[in-house]
């Protein structure tokens, strides 16, 4: 079985290398192992060619962006990367974490065992950096005592079961959800991926401790997307990115695969499209409308308090 990992790299020269070290010696070796560098300002790309070149890692590569696309747009651009390798289970990293030696191997042994799983996560420890990480709250399983938990369907777009950094994934689903991953498209890798496994009833967890996260102030995660400090473009900008570019992928893929939520998946992709023109042109009572007779849509009340909010900002 070939598999892939793929790592978005920026201003990690630091703290890469134990990450590098734990995929290189991983029980299962991966014949893959692909970064693209979203612009560093340290040596990030050099430490990681010296690295290879110290290894004579055959399979590793880097690239360093043009110029910076955020982290977001990286990972889609990793996964069309991907696309050209000849491998059947791709491994999301990042680049401050730190992979059990046996991890990849475990998780291929149950992909192996189960071919109906196409999202395979791991459960994981976090390790606090500094006073202000913050730590998640990972979703429960309510048979957490099995072996492996299926997911259940996340109908809207929304945190992930577990880090994308623990993430195995077969590329069939690669394949299947690239195909309607546009550019202008920026909703979070692992969030998609595990969302859309969900509904297709493909997606589980390995109830196993395979990696640890380290958490520190400038995660990416944990970080508030939009704030009330934000001006009504991100606002706009979060709602094209984010929902409808999820719900539009999560619906294509659905009806490619027949599967019994693509109905129910076309009418949150309609309210996404219509819950974005109501806030760009100012339309109150349609957002009020929608604030009230559509509130299943929504993941928290949060978001309807701030449909209201953004209403009156320009």
């Amino acid at each position: 079985m070939k598999t892939a990992v793929l790592m978005a790299t920026y201003n990690g020269a630091s703290f890469i290398k134990e990450q590098l070290d734990s995929i290189r010696m991983q029980t299962e070796s991966p014949d893959f192992v692909i970064m693209r560098d979203d612009c560093s300002t340290d040596n990030t790309v050099e430490t990681v060619e010296q690295y290879i070149l110290d290894y004579q890692l055959t399979g590793w590569s880097i690239v360093k962006n043009e110029k910076n696309i955020g982290w977001r747009s990286n990972f889609r651009q990793l996964l069309l990367d991907c696309l050209l390798l000849d491998v059947e289970f791709v491994f999301f990293s990042d680049q401050d974490d730190v992979w059990n030696l046996d991890k990849n191997e475990r998780q291929l042994s149950i992909l192996e065992k189960n071919r109906e799983i196409e999202v395979l996560s791991g459960d994981l420890e976090f390790i606090k950096l500094d006073e202000e990480a913050t730590v998640p709250n990972l979703y429960e399983f309510p048979d957490k005592d099995q072996a492996i938990s299926k997911y259940p369907p996340h109908k809207n777009y929304q945190g992930g079961f577990r880090q994308g950094m623990t993430l195995a994934i077969r590329k069939t689903l690669v394949v299947d959800i690239m195909t309607y991953w546009k550019p202008e498209f920026k909703p979070t890798h692992d969030m998609v991926f595990q969302g859309i496994a969900s509904l297709l009833e493909t997606g589980y967890n390995l109830n196993q401790i395979v990696a640890s996260q380290k958490r520190h102030s400038g995660n990416a995660s944990g970080k508030p997307v939009v704030s009330i400090h934000d001006s009504k473009e991100v606002h706009l900008q979060d709602l094209f990115e984010k929902s409808i570019g999820y719900h539009y992928m999560a619906y294509n893929v659905l009806k490619d695969r027949s599967s019994k939520y693509a109905e129910e998946q076309g009418r949150y992709l309609d309210w996404a499209e219509r819950r974005y023109e109501a806030s760009k042109g100012h339309h109150f009572f349609k957002t009020l409308k929608m604030v009230v007779l559509d509130k299943k849509y929504y993941v928290h009340y949060t978001g309807r308090i701030r449909d209201i909010y953004f209403l009156f900002k320009r």
